[in-house]
């Protein structure tokens, strides 16, 4: 340590004290440092007025001095490292980490690999177009060389042009792009023209009103009108870490007083109405994410709910308060999930207290929780803990919460940052549903997939467990406040946002799906749960573009899910086996995702066969006992399409093969997967502009459900007996090559 404070004491008193000593810098290496760090500073001011947006303008020059001061410092600190290299000189290599960090700062995405290649490329090229810029213009070429002058201008104009291409490029939206195949292109069938369900996001009949309640003290004044309801503070200091002073004296709060603030969107008249309880991911702090579902609470206050968007802006992160990310609030995603229930006690309190507007306004039997981003794993906590008499970490602390939450939806929703006892959220006899942007840029894997595999069913109860993945959605627009970029201001400038859908259409689709999730799940419409199993019931209400919906309920029994066993031929309920022949691939694996690998399995199956006669198959037969199958069974299975050379937009290389059924007593009936759909081909999630489309991983593998009546197979061959049905063939005869992961084989008992 000594050593160093003395090399530090001695650079700098090279550098200010004893300037005779040090040779002036070059007029190219002048000129390479004047443009960078003007380049450099330029930037880490825009990206600081986008951090920083909602701060006073004080606040605004303190942070961007100490953090300009604290990098200007470290970058100094490596020049010291990198002394040694003579050649270059060390004021530049100062400058150039400097510059390097901001631009790190400015333009940080998702793909780690592309950031540093942009920003080492950038300094590159913006240092020597000011080396030679620079040198030019103080004459330093007057007397070179007639082809030395040629060489240098001829340089310089094509740097320029380079800069200016890049600075075109920056501001660029990107590219349009469309999807392989759209929703109504797949659902044909004439079905879907008789169906009987009206548009779930048509306002309802019911005149809507509007109030907010907080804490009198609260920091902000919006949840302490004169209409507003109080309500006190709670202590969470046990669920979050790493709360600083700083964000204490900002707030006028710590965590051991955190307010229960809300936005409340509710219908006029007699209740009682379910209780919808909206919650926000991270964002800015200062820049209040609350306050942008008003489209959600309109429309289902309209409908017979009563919503509230709940205020966690406090636990989000701010670059101010967090000295620039270098500390910032950890692991508080439990308190995310507590304040839910504390505001839901809140809620039971004022449904029973006689002087409250809301007395006897509340169903409190059927309570969901809508969670975006973070608060899609806020709300999964939340639910858990509802369970519980202890939270996880603390014995200490007691749990009495037991509220009646049936349904949570995850938007974007994260999985895995909470990890009690390192394992995973697992939650039983729930309705869920997770929605997810295939244009995702922050939460660009689809992680709350996680979660839904993770529920099971133990009772009785008409239980659903639902996805939708969607072409053209982001992260952002789900909230009305967000935007199409979904990350940090001037990195947005490094992704393809032209291939978003519009806001409008996002927020269609969050209304068709969560009005009719909410209508099936809290108000017994269950005819809405068709959307779910076939999304070809809501193709007139939702904007054509691509969607892969997954699908299950408590009225199946699965018979196969990949995660029991190393044994490729037996199934999850014993007594099964699976069988295959002529098949290229046939192995079973965890599905890898974009980031990791996923929480459940898959089997894969690849084929390529000419011959139709001697086609490739896969059959389970069906165990002996334990299965129920009723007049009105299906066959259900969910399939993700897995090729991997890239496909262009010829929808005859869409997937589709032959399901056959067989009973007992050798009978058999087929069908191809067309009847229902083709499968519904990978989406390619290529968020970064040209030519950095394709870094990194930009698909996954999504499941589509499949659900095929035994009666339909009935109409085929009415020799067929569904009660005797005994085995399931696939065989991969329309389709000459491909390669599906397949999972979730079951039968499903129709019960509406």
């Amino acid at each position: 340590m000594d050593v160093i404070k003395r090399k530090l004491k001695y650079f700098v008193r090279k550098l200010y004290t004893n300037q005779k000593r040090i040779e002036p810098l070059s007029l190219g290496w002048k000129g390479a440092a004047t443009a960078l760090s003007t380049m450099a500073f330029l930037m880490i001011l825009i990206q600081g007025k986008f951090l920083l947006d909602q701060r006073s303008f004080l606040d605004f020059t303190i942070g961007m001095l100490i953090f300009i001061l604290s990098v200007v410092l470290i970058s100094g600190f490596i020049t010291l490292l990198f002394n040694g290299v003579k050649k270059i000189p060390s004021r530049f290599i100062w400058i150039l980490f400097s510059s390097l960090i901001f631009l790190l700062f400015c333009f940080f995405s998702s793909s780690l690999e592309v950031t540093i290649l942009f920003i080492l490329l950038v300094a590159v090229v913006v240092s020597l177009w000011g080396a030679l810029l620079y040198k030019w213009l103080k004459g330093s070429y007057k007397n070179a060389k007639k082809y030395q002058k040629v060489s240098v201008l001829t340089c310089l104009f094509i740097l320029t042009i380079g800069i200016g291409a890049w600075s075109y490029w920056l501001i660029h939206p990107g590219d349009a792009n469309t999807p392989v195949v759209v929703l109504k292109q797949l659902k044909t069938s004439k079905r879907y023209d008789n169906t009987l369900l009206k548009n779930p996001a048509k306002p309802g009949n019911y005149p809507i009103r509007k109030l907010t309640y907080g804490n009198p003290n609260t920091y902000r004044e919006v949840f302490n009108q004169k209409n507003s309801l109080a309500t006190k503070t709670i202590d969470a200091s046990d669920f979050i870490e790493k709360w600083s002073s700083v964000r204490t004296k900002t707030l006028g709060f710590g965590p051991d007083e955190m307010p229960l603030n809300g936005h409340v969107w509710y219908p006029e008249g007699k209740g009682d109405f379910p209780l919808v309880m909206i919650v926000h991911g991270n964002h800015v702090m200062t820049d209040y994410s609350d306050t942008g579902y008003e489209y959600l609470g309109n429309l289902l206050a309209s409908r017979g709910y009563i919503v509230v968007s709940v205020d966690e802006n406090f636990l989000n992160v701010s670059p101010y308060d967090d000295m620039f990310l270098v500390s910032p609030l950890k692991n508080e995603n439990p308190a995310r999930g507590l304040i839910l229930l504390e505001h839901l006690k809140v809620w039971e309190e004022w449904n029973n207290t006689e002087s409250n507007p809301f007395y006897k306004k509340v169903d409190m039997e059927h309570i969901a929780l809508i969670g975006h981003s973070r608060g899609g794993e806020a709300i999964a906590i939340a639910a858990a803990f509802n369970e519980m008499q202890h939270p996880p970490s603390n014995g200490n602390i007691q749990f009495d919460y037991n509220f009646s939450i049936r349904s949570l939806i995850s938007i974007a929703g994260v999985d895995g940052q909470y990890m009690p006892a390192g394992k995973p959220l697992p939650l039983k006899n729930v309705n869920y549903l997770a929605l997810q942007g295939a244009h995702d840029m922050d939460v660009n894997s689809f992680d709350s997939s996680n979660q839904q595999y993770r529920i099971s069913y133990t009772n009785k109860d008409d239980n659903m467990n639902a996805s939708v993945y969607i072409y053209g959605a982001n992260h952002g627009q789900f909230n009305e406040g967000w935007g199409r970029g979904d990350v940090a201001g001037t990195a947005n400038q490094l992704f393809n946002l032209k291939q978003i859908m519009p806001r409008e259409q996002q927020e269609t689709v969050t209304k068709v799906l969560i009005s009719a999730f909410l209508d099936s799940t809290l108000k017994e419409k269950k005819r809405y749960k068709e959307i779910f199993k076939d999304l070809g019931y809501a193709k007139e209400w939702l904007p054509d573009t691509l969607y892969i919906n997954n699908y299950y309920d408590s009225q199946t029994s699965l018979i196969a899910t990949f995660n029991e066993d190393i044994d490729l031929n037996t199934t999850t309920v014993p007594g099964g086996k699976l069988f295959g022949k002529n098949l290229k691939e046939w192995k079973e694996e965890k599905v890898k995702m974009k980031n990791d690998g996923a929480d459940y399995s898959a089997v894969r199956l690849g084929w390529d066969s000419k011959d139709k006669f001697s086609s490739a198959f896969y059959t389970l037969s069906l165990p002996e006992n334990g299965l129920e199958i009723g007049p009105n069974s299906s066959i259900v299975f969910s399939l993700a399409d897995n090729r991997e050379e890239e496909r262009e937009n010829n929808q005859e290389e869409l997937i589709d093969f032959t399901v056959t059924v067989e009973d007992s007593n050798g009978k058999r009936a087929s069908l191809p997967l067309s009847y229902i759909a083709k499968l519904t081909p990978a989406i390619k999630g290529k968020l970064l502009k040209k030519p950095f489309s394709n870094v990194g991983n930009t698909t996954e593998p999504v499941f589509q459900y499949y659900g095929f009546s035994l009666n339909d197979f009935k109409e085929v061959n009415p020799q067929f007996d569904p009660l005797k049905l005994n085995k399931i063939h696939f065989q991969f005869n329309l389709t000459e090559q491909g390669t599906i992961l397949m999972n979730n084989i079951g039968i499903r008992n129709e019960n509406i």
